[in-house]
């Protein structure tokens, strides 16, 4: 009977992502007509990245092309894409990890290398989220927006009380150093291992620090676009783990102009006339990750975990356990 079951599911999920697929097919068909009455030369990429920041994607079944990993492969086709004269990026994050934070920050600077890169920041474009956002030429948020949260946290649970005192579990570890289970749920944190994940904590801080310095305060392009200094006196001052408004942001430096995607597509139209000495109209297209049948089906898996599904009711600093991350909640 169970088998039985199990078969059941299996057929229907196999059937809703065949579904999926035609439907992705059928969208990009209609784009690629819509590209056909687009000057080759002037398109500008629209990318989306929504939601945590991770090497995988808790954004849910059917919902992979705003997830961090598809935002790199968009932005790694876009610096070879001879057709794409500039990109925009919309952020709506909390944050994330810091290996994929600064996988896609590190993704965008060389980018911006070749073609003009225009941020937009949502609702919320926090720590991870604005790390990214200060390798791009231009930040562009709306006055409501909350952003900054600048600084790095790392979390876990600690429930040896409760497995010990109330359950009378003791856990047993045997490792070959002192710090090999730092971190551990089953154990208080030690002194010596508090001060290492400072360190921890301090350097990715410092690098935190770092991208934003060379990302804004040592711009040196020379577009037309309006461009707001960010001295290193409000960088230490308020990198403080705070968040602040769009509005806020941009008169301490944060960020360079208020507006929305309409705003941003006027900025990169005419930072890519400049760049590319071409005085012809850009078009936006869509330029989200075509995602495969195997990754919607494994879209599909990681949505069905456990702690997928407590991400409204968990922290989730909590999810990530056990890693520094540049994330705010």
């Amino acid at each position: 009977m169970k088998a039985s079951l199990v078969s059941k599911i299996i057929i229907i999920v196999c059937f809703l992502c065949l579904i999926a697929g035609f439907i992705r097919v059928d969208k990009y068909k209609a784009l690629d007509e819509t590209k056909k009455n687009i000057t080759t030369a002037n398109k500008i990429a629209v990318v989306q990245l929504e939601g945590a920041i991770a090497s995988s994607s808790d954004s849910g079944f059917f919902a992979l092309d705003t997830g961090a990993s598809s935002v790199l492969k968009s932005l790694i086709k876009a610096q070879t894409d001879n057709d794409i004269k500039g990109l925009i990026l919309k952020i709506n994050s909390p944050g994330g990890t810091v290996g994929m934070s600064q996988n896609i920050y590190n993704q965008i600077i060389r980018l911006r290398q070749k073609k003009p890169v225009v941020v937009v920041l949502e609702d919320v474009a926090a720590s991870g989220g604005y790390y990214i956002a200060c390798a791009a030429d231009r930040i562009i948020a709306q006055e409501g927006t909350l952003t900054g949260s600048i600084g790095v946290i790392f979390s876990f649970m600690d429930y040896h009380s409760l497995l010990s005192d109330k359950l009378g579990i003791n856990p047993v570890v045997i490792k070959s150093g002192k710090f090999k289970d730092i971190g551990s749920s089953t154990r208080p944190i030690t002194n010596e291992e508090r001060e290492l994940m400072q360190e921890i904590i301090n350097d990715s801080y410092a690098q935190f620090l770092a991208a934003i310095d060379y990302g804004r305060i040592k711009r040196n392009d020379n577009y037309s676009a309006k461009k707001v200094i960010l001295t290193q006196e409000n960088l230490r001052k308020y990198a403080d783990g705070r968040v602040f408004t769009g509005r806020k942001a941009q008169q301490l430096g944060f960020v360079d102009i208020l507006g929305d995607l309409d705003t941003a597509e006027i900025e990169i139209e005419k930072m890519a006339q400049e760049k590319f000495n071409n005085k012809l109209p850009a078009k936006l297209v869509d330029y989200a990750w075509k995602t495969t049948f195997s990754e919607y089906f494994s879209s599909f898996a990681e949505y069905s975990k456990s702690d997928i599904k407590l991400k409204d009711i968990v922290p989730l600093s909590m999810i990530l356990s056990r890693k520094p991350l540049y994330l705010w909640e």
